[in-house]
Formats: C-alpha cells, sequence, structure tokens
C-alpha cells in the first residue's frame, strides 16, 4: 500500500489539508488603527482573540476532503473508486478557491487590505497531489489490464 506512488501522494494532501485548516491564510490591515485580524479557515480572529465573522464554508470544505483522502489511500485495492475520490478532492479543492475568492471580494475587502498567506496556496498544491495520485492510479489500472492481456 505504501510503496505506490499515488499513496504518497494521497498522504502529503492529507497532510496539507490539515496544515491548511490549522495555520492562518490571510490578515487583514485595518483602514484606520486597530491591530490586524487574522483569517483562518473558520473565521476572522481579531488581536483579542474574539471570532469575527465567521467562514464556515472554507472550513467544511476543506474538513470533507480529509474523510475522502483517508478513504482514498484506504481503498487501494478499488482503484475505480480511488480514482473517483482524488476527482471530488480535486473538485472540492476548487470549490475550496471559490468561497476564498468569494469572502476575499465581499466581505474582507470592506475591512481593509487583505493579504494572502502562505497556507491559502495549500489547496493548489493538494490539486496537484490529487491530480497525480489520479494519474498514478489509472497507470496502474492499464498495468493491469495489460498483464490480463497477456496471460
Amino acid at each position: 500500500m505504501i510503496q505506490r506512488k499515488q499513496t504518497l501522494y494521497l498522504l502529503a494532501a492529507l497532510v496539507l489539508a490539515i496544515v491548511c485548516l490549522s495555520l492562518p491564510i490571510g490578515s487583514v490591515e485595518p483602514r484606520g488603527m486597530g491591530v490586524s485580524p487574522s483569517l483562518y479557515n473558520l473565521g476572522l480572529q481579531d488581536g483579542n482573540g474574539g471570532i469575527g465573522f465567521k467562514t464556515l464554508p472554507l472550513f467544511v470544505i476543506l474538513l470533507l476532503t480529509t474523510p475522502l483522502t483517508i478513504l482514498a489511500i484506504f481503498s487501494y485495492r478499488k482503484r475505480k473508486l480511488q480514482a473517483r475520490l482524488c476527482d471530488w478532492c480535486i473538485v472540492l479543492c476548487g470549490a475550496w478557491y471559490v468561497c476564498f475568492a468569494f469572502y476575499w471580494l465581499n466581505e474582507l475587502s470592506l475591512l481593509g487590505t487583505f493579504h494572502i498567506a502562505l497556507p491559502a496556496f495549500l489547496p493548489f498544491v493538494n490539486i496537484v497531489l490529487f491530480a497525480l495520485a489520479h494519474k498514478g492510479i489509472t497507470d496502474d489500472e492499464k498495468l493491469l489490464k495489460a498483464a490480463d492481456r497477456i496471460r
């Protein structure tokens, strides 16, 4: 199971999703005086530790990718299911960026200047990792079909 390259890609995507869930994905520089709040997947945390407005869809979308990735890792004998789970994870990461753009353009621009942090790019890296895993899964499927033809 671990020796397959797509499993390593899926494991890396799982770790990056958890890291993105726990780190701030940006900060808002207020127009006036004040402490710059940090944006997490769960909400905007101000300098006092309180949550300003909630960004629950960002959290839920990224949280849904983690069990799907775990399921994809452990369904290594069912390659078609594993490939479909990778496709769904790619769609969910794309939906995360749509929600992120919505919050950035609509709600965060009203508070001040928004600065993107490095963890905001981790779902894009996950998209690449899921695509590489999908390619590895389809390559395995082709290899098994070719071996069956030879028999």
